[in-house]
């Protein structure tokens, strides 16, 4: 009987191998913190699909980022190299090198299809992250003046993108990266919240592999790039400080036939793990440099890099370097401290004065870490050869180092926080004021000067927003693109037109969709459509600017459709989205959802004085006198100082040809 049943037995065994090529989904949900998961013993929340996940897969319970920053962190994960190795230090002002490989391109060199959807505009293509991928969807629109953080997609946008790739794919092996943005700040409704947000996706794309008949044999990884501070340690969001709470991260591997279901690691693991489990799964030759561990394989014990110069680069303060050898975590710093995670994971207490031979060792091991110069890829040779042909001179790039200990400095992060109140609030003169006083105080804080000159801009004191960026382009030369990108819009407004294109070119490496977007907006201008609706071509995410120049060019009804799938997005709308969408019903000849477009435009642009002149002129072409006049002086309210126009327009009324269009005011 047993003879009889070895066969079966065998068979049985063999029915159940991993396959040679399984489907691999990586998933990076951003800025999740490990500890905020019921996984890991947190009770606030109930998160049913990770923990269903997890019920298949294996749990590491020490799983560290290497920086706390979404771009250089996620380079990290599909490179499998630290930051030092790869380049890429930061969110601005970086690319990775697109001859570096990938788990993508590991994998397509395999025969898998990739394909990636992203949810961010800091992992655009055009940092080279989307090197090896067959499809890479990041159709995020940059919205001029928004913080470049703030630039995202719904994470329901993205993972539909995914599961139309993942089923269209399904018959042949295929490596998925799919990336949320949940619970990234600005938090809808809770960080918690936007956690719970984050599972429910999960859940969504592990149906569509059920669906698919693919759950089974796939390998599935949940992860994060990087933590939260939450006030632990005085810092609300990450990137400034290298605390446990923003470097250790959930970690979920859910193996082909659920192998090892169920289990929990206790060993340390490393986000540079990821291209090595990847590379071990589907039978791919790990690229030479790469040098994480297998997490199949035991983990060794080793120590474990991290790094964040986001002070540095951004705000004039120290760099930080940590070393964690579990359990013990030395941080180094203008002033180092030493932690033992394992009996304080909140890092309360520094050992360093009562540890002196366990902080020896770390700080010389951490030393013995290579550190290369920083420099900033993207100021390549072509683009400083246009900043130096307008006249810009200065040191090479590369931030100067400080000793300002970025802790001793968080009190003005949470006065930017009240400059990003005030600038919501539409206090532009306030902002600017309390920018400037912070300014005094901290001369290299790159990212105030660029909320400095959108504060002008707001304002409509163009020349100090243009002396604000060039400024900035002095001071922070690794960031002159994008600060050369928003001087040109100013440039723009001014009417300099050739001073503008010519910044604009600065950025056509570094960020060449908001380029060729301002130089079609300088075309449309100049009044020549045909390059404008050629540059607004190379600009995928201009959809604002491409139905303006379809206006212009007499096709209304393409522009209106446009403006309306913008809409559809949910996406943030760009300044004047309203007033140009209302000018061209108008045009059409559809006045009453003109005026309501109109009305629109003046409650959320308030010292947009044409939209409330065309508002009061469409009032008084329909008829509405006295609605027109209220309207003008509720126009004279909000901006003091526009009587003689509320004059103007009044005398105008009396003349007007009441068929004339609302687009011809």
């Amino acid at each position: 009987m047993l003879r009889k049943l070895l066969p079966i037995l065998v068979l049985a065994v063999a029915c159940r191998r991993a396959p040679e090529t399984p489907p691999v989904v990586l998933i990076s949900i951003d800025t999740l913190r490990s500890d905020h998961l019921p996984l890991y013993g947190y009770r606030a929340i109930a998160t049913p699909h990770l923990d269903a996940l997890a019920k298949d897969g294996v749990v590491f319970e020490h799983a560290f980022s290497h920086v706390p920053l979404t771009l250089p962190s996620h380079t990290s994960i599909l490179t499998g190299l630290l930051p030092t190795e790869h380049g890429v230090r930061d969110n601005a002002g970086f690319r990775l090198d697109p001859a570096t490989p990938t788990i993508a391109s590991m994998l397509r060199a395999r025969g898998y299809a990739t394909g990636a959807a992203v949810s961010a505009y800091v992992l655009r293509a055009t940092t080279n992250l989307n090197t090896g991928f067959d499809q890479y969807d990041d159709n995020i629109p940059f919205i001029e003046g928004a913080p470049t953080g703030n630039l995202q997609r719904a994470g329901s946008s993205t993972v539909a993108v995914a599961k139309q790739w993942i089923a269209a794919h399904a018959a042949q092996p295929f490596f998925a990266f799919v990336h949320l943005f949940e619970p990234h700040a600005p938090y809808e409704p809770t960080y918690d919240g936007e956690i719970v947000k984050a599972d429910a996706l999960v859940g969504e794309i592990v149906a569509t592999l059920r669906e698919q008949k693919l759950y089974d044999d796939a390998l599935v990884i949940v992860l994060s790039d990087h933590g939260e501070g939450l006030r632990d340690h005085g810092e609300q969001e990450h990137g400034v400080l290298l605390y446990r709470e923003t470097l250790q991260v959930p970690l979920i591997v859910k193996m082909p036939r659920n192998e090892r279901a169920g289990t929990r690691v206790a060993a340390v693991a490393e986000l540079i793990d990821i291209l090595p489990t990847i590379a071990a799964a589907t039978h791919s030759p790990v690229p030479p440099r790469a040098h994480g561990q297998a997490l199949f394989d035991p983990l060794p014990s080793r120590p474990i890099y991290a790094e964040t110069l986001y002070p540095r680069i951004h705000l004039g303060w120290s760099e930080l370097h940590s070393l964690i050898a579990w359990p013990h975590h030395l941080i180094e710093g203008p002033k180092p401290e030493l932690y033992d995670a394992a009996h304080d994971p909140r890092e309360l207490h520094d050992l360093r004065d009562q540890d002196r031979r366990t902080y020896a060792r770390l700080h010389a091991d951490l030393a013995a870490v290579p550190q290369p110069e920083l420099t900033a890829p993207r100021v390549d040779p072509e683009e400083s050869r246009k900043l130096a042909a307008l006249g810009y001179v200065s040191a090479q790039p590369g931030a100067a180092k400080s000793e300002l200990n970025p802790r001793d400095h968080l009190g003005d992060l949470d006065a930017l926080k009240h400059v990003t109140e005030l600038m919501s609030a539409r206090q532009y003169a306030e902002a600017a004021k309390t920018i400037e006083d912070l300014l005094t105080r901290n001369p290299g804080w790159s990212d105030l000067r660029d909320t400095l000159g959108v504060a002008y801009e707001a304002m409509g004191d163009l020349p100090r927003a243009e002396k604000t960026y060039r400024d900035a382009i002095r001071a922070t030369p690794e960031l002159a693109p994008d600060f050369a990108l928003s001087l040109a819009g100013v440039l723009l407004e001014e009417r300099k037109y050739d001073e503008a294109a010519a910044h604009a070119k600065i950025a056509l490496q570094s960020n060449p969709s908001g380029a060729h977007e301002l130089l079609a907006n300088i075309a449309m201008l100049r009044g020549d459509l045909d390059t404008a609706l050629r540059e607004v071509q190379q600009a995928p995410q201009a959809d604002f600017l491409r139905a303006q120049i379809l206006a212009a060019l007499g096709d209304l009804p393409a522009a209106l459709q446009t403006l309306q799938r913008m809409h559809e997005r949910h996406a943030p709308l760009p300044r004047r989205y309203f007033y140009v969408t209302a000018d061209i019903l108008a045009r059409l000849g559809r006045l009453p959802q003109a005026q309501e477009a109109f009305e629109r435009a003046v409650q959320t642009e308030p010292h947009d004085t044409e939209a409330w002149a065309h508002l009061a002129f469409l009032q008084q072409m329909q008829g509405d006198a006295t609605g027109a006049r209220a309207t003008l002086d509720a126009m004279v309210a909000a901006n003091p100082g526009t009587e003689p126009l509320r004059a103007k327009l009044l005398r105008d009324f009396r003349v007007t040809n009441p068929t004339q269009s609302a687009a011809g005011h």
